[in-house]
């Protein structure tokens, strides 16, 4: 069998994305992780879920959401129903909640329902960040092939 017949996926491109409407403290985090995952292709930031919701077919490895993303932009969603859609769309996306959400309801319906990962917005969560996407980098299982078409 020839080697045309097969033909490897793009899955190994490594997205992030950032949604967190609080330009400076994205930015910084941002910086952060390029410093960290040198090999990372691209991390985008959002002001708002719903930008993030359009670009979802580029299949980001990592969403990081603020859960007030209301905040700012009072019409916009908030976390908990950005990350509804999300899990609609790609339910295989890792979903880390980074907020200064103290509900434990709220926390406890993202971490169980949509499998999330909460980390609290506080001055050992960008170290907590890059625990748990070096985890998600690592697990990464070998190339997907698919028949040449």
């Amino acid at each position: 069998m020839s080697k045309k017949f097969f033909k490897r996926k793009n899955h190994n491109k490594k997205i992030i994305f950032i949604v967190e409407d609080m330009e400076v403290y994205a930015k910084s985090l941002k910086t952060f992780l390029q410093y960290r995952f040198p090999d990372i292709d691209e991390i985008k930031i959002f002001r708002i879920g719903e930008m993030c919701l359009m670009e979802m077919e580029r299949n980001p490895v990592i969403v990081i959401m603020d859960y007030f993303l209301n905040s700012k932009y009072e019409e916009a969603y908030n976390g908990l129903e950005i990350i509804k859609r999300i899990k609609v769309q790609k339910p295989r996306t890792h979903i880390v909640v980074l907020s200064v959400q103290q509900n434990f309801n709220i926390i406890l319906e993202s971490i169980k329902q949509y499998n999330c990962i909460y980390i609290q917005k506080d001055e050992d969560a960008f170290t907590k960040i890059e625990q748990f996407i070096s985890e998600i980098i690592n697990s990464e299982s070998a190339p997907a092939y698919e028949l040449w078409n």
